[in-house]
């Protein structure tokens, strides 16, 4: 029995927001997109986050990267990219992305899966964390987000209807269709 067992993995936040399909497809059916070039170059990539992937308005005092993280009160439990330790004692948690910033603002599962990552650091360190970076790499954006309650409420909604879909085993009703022409589990999705 794994020591994480019973906790979501983060990423399944972030999917939840993208397509609900997905974390149904992972964590009730046990069907997990096999592993691509790509995903292990952005696997790489995240391992050489650096302090100029921060916006200038942060000055890191020590950049942690890889750090993994845990939350039996929480139920979650994932690897965040960075870990920046500001002079003034500040935690902020870093996303690397490797795509590009879309519309000029961040997509909304890129804000949740940070949202729950500055969650476990308050979780786990005993602080209160405000904000966060997401960095994406195509195009070098590095917004600065506030972390917000109403973000944090989705977090907590996401990893609650997880639970019940792992429950119930039964698919969820949401689909984005939008998506399925360039998703791996197009073939085998119950869209």
């Amino acid at each position: 029995m794994s020591e994480d067992e019973g906790l979501l993995p983060v990423v399944a936040v972030r999917q939840f927001f993208f397509c609900r399909q997905i974390p149904y497809l992972n964590l009730v059916l046990h069907v997990v997109e096999p592993e691509t070039d790509s995903m292990v170059y952005s696997k790489d990539r995240h391992e050489l986050f650096r302090a100029q992937y921060l916006p200038r308005s942060i000055r890191p005092k020590k950049v942690y990267t890889g750090v993994d993280l845990r939350s039996e009160r929480l139920g979650l439990v994932g690897r965040l990219d960075a870990l920046v330790e500001t002079y003034f004692g500040e935690l902020i948690p870093c996303e690397f992305k490797h795509s590009a910033l879309r519309r000029g603002r961040p997509l909304l599962k890129d804000v949740v899966q940070l949202t729950a990552y500055a969650m476990l650091v308050e979780d786990v360190y005993g602080c209160v964390v405000k904000r966060g970076v997401l960095y994406y790499a195509e195009d070098g954006e590095k917004p600065e987000i506030r972390i917000l309650q109403s973000h944090r409420y989705m977090v907590k909604m996401a990893v609650k209807r997880i639970r019940e879909m792992m429950a119930s085993e039964e698919a969820p009703e949401e689909k984005n269709l939008k998506e399925c022409p360039s998703c791996w589990y197009r073939r085998i999705c119950y869209t």
